[in-house]
């Protein structure tokens, strides 16, 4: 019976399909037709307005770089702040927050425009404080998805969630990969695992993918999203050091069988508590050495250990 219903939530072939046969460019030019996105809440928190920016200027003020931000995306800058806690540095960081997720969005389009002062700014979301996600730092465009539904949800399904709630101008879903049971010789079943890939064509996509979709409910399951962790040769996460001590990831099989792909591992338990509603960021843009840091890891390895803006 279950294989007689599979198919059913797969609206959207038979109605693809169905207008090939009469207008064939339909397919190919389906999402740009799009012309009204869902919008979910989590775009209107301030977590989504949010960018950390490095490479400012010491003699910069919050005011300055307020108003060249404003010039920028068009809209309104609602809350600035420069972190200085190390006079002696050849430039400082920040973050500023914005009045819509939108100018976000339209910011980090104009990346390599952004120049202040006469140095290159460093902009990318901001990750919550609160996110405390192995590899939620790092920039890829590899995304790991789990909980999902082993029946009765496909690729297909997950591409049309996902493309109805990003415009193609800040990028696009690349290709989503659900990993499938096996039976006895090898041969895949149309079971999923409960997990899968999702491959997108730009970091910063991804970047407000983790934070958008972190948790959304999909197929009556609630379903997780987050960046994909890199795994050793041997299959375990890579060792780093954790910001509560000196713990290091481990490595074998997450729970979903991933070869080392742990969806719920964290950074050694204490990656929150920042002060101020800001994460810490050294490692990840290489902004770090400002010590300070939770668990002791002031500075961290080599220099480039994460902060703790206050």
């Amino acid at each position: 019976m279950a294989d007689t219903e599979e198919q059913v939530p797969q609206t959207e072939e038979p109605t693809t399909e169905k207008v090939e046969s009469t207008e064939e460019e339909k397919p190919e030019t389906e999402e740009e037709e799009i012309t009204e996105f869902i919008r979910d809440p989590i775009l209107d928190e301030e977590e989504m307005k949010k960018v950390f920016v490095g490479g400012i200027s010491t003699e910069s003020t919050e005011d300055e770089l307020k108003q060249y931000f404003e010039e920028k995306c068009g809209g309104s800058v609602t809350d600035t702040v420069i972190i200085k806690k190390d006079t002696d540095k050849k430039s400082h960081f920040g973050f500023l927050t914005f009045e819509t997720s939108d100018l976000v969005d339209e910011v980090l389009l104009k990346r390599e425009e952004l120049n202040f002062k006469g140095r290159q700014l460093d902009v990318n979301r901001a990750v919550p404080k609160n996110n405390n996600n192995a590899g939620a730092h790092e920039r890829t465009k590899k995304l790991f998805i789990a909980n999902l539904p082993k029946m009765n949800c496909s690729e297909d399904d997950l591409l049309n969630y996902f493309k109805h709630r990003h415009p193609k101008k800040y990028g696009t879903i690349e290709s989503i990969q659900l990993i499938k049971k096996k039976d006895e010789k090898g041969n895949k079943m149309e079971e999923n695992k409960g997990y899968g890939f999702v491959m997108v064509t730009s970091e910063d996509l991804a970047d407000k993918m983790a934070i958008q979709h972190a948790t959304f409910e999909f197929g009556g399951r609630k379903i997780e999203l987050k960046k994909s962790v890199p795994t050793n040769e041997g299959g375990g996460h890579r060792g780093r050091r954790g910001r509560g001590g000196n713990n290091q990831m481990q490595g074998g099989m997450g729970p979903y069988g991933g070869g080392g792909y742990d969806p719920y591992w964290g950074y050694g338990g204490n990656y929150g508590g920042y002060g101020g509603g800001y994460g810490g960021y050294g490692e990840a843009y290489g902004w770090g050495g400002y010590g300070g840091g939770a668990g002791g890891n002031r500075g961290g390895r080599g220099g480039r250990g994460r902060f703790t803006p206050y």
